[in-house]
């Protein structure tokens, strides 16, 4: 695992030329619907901070977040991606994934590592955390959004057996820091551009 860099991710997050958003079945942009407006900038208004939980799959994994006093909405990219990864891993199909923001540069990384355990017939269940969500920094149309990950009360289950993995992930075993890796397009969206993991940056 790499350690966070977030003079260089900011670099690439907020440079270079804008990305087209990801579409599953590899078209441009999702289409408004009829009736739909153009979307506007994130609100900045105050939203509610505290704790929150979240269930997942009938009860199958419950997700807590601690949500900081000042609840920035830059935080729900890196929330709505751990969901709604979580989703897909839990129902054993991507399309939780397919209403995320992603960049198509990222569309890959984000799928790739859901279909890495469903086409193995592996899921989670359990009790997860996300705590200290903190946007690390914004520079221009670039943002790194951190959030420690406690999912020491999870466990990856194989669908087949119904059982534990052995062994498990080292996800699993101990808290890390997730960071996504944002840009904002000229829509005024925050796409995920990129993801990055620190099994150190976290101490339990």
């Amino acid at each position: 695992m790499r350690r966070v860099i977030v003079l260089l991710a900011l670099v690439l997050a907020g440079c270079g030329q804008a990305e087209r958003a990801y579409t599953p079945g590899g078209g441009a942009a999702r289409p408004p619907t009829a009736g739909a407006t153009e979307p506007e900038p994130m609100a900045s208004e105050p939203r509610p901070s505290g704790p929150e939980s979240v269930t997942i799959g009938g009860g199958k994994l419950r997700v807590n977040i601690d949500w900081p006093a000042k609840r920035d909405p830059l935080l729900e990219v890196i929330t709505d991606y751990y969901l709604a990864s979580r989703k897909a891993l839990v129902s054993g199909s991507d399309r939780y994934l397919s209403d995320l923001d992603i960049e198509l540069s990222a569309a890959p990384e984000v799928y790739d590592w859901v279909h890495r355990y469903t086409e193995q017939e592996k899921t989670v269940k359990g009790t997860a955390r996300l705590y200290n969500l903190r946007v690390a920094a914004v520079v221009g149309k670039g943002a790194q959004i951190n959030a420690c990950v406690d999912e020491s009360e999870t466990r990856l289950i194989s669908t087949r057996t119904g059982k534990a993995v052995v062994p498990q992930p080292d996800w699993v075993r101990t808290p890390y820091l997730q960071a996504a890796l944002a840009h904002r397009g000229d829509d005024g969206v925050w796409r995920i551009r990129g993801l990055r993991y620190d099994m150190e940056g976290c101490p339990g």
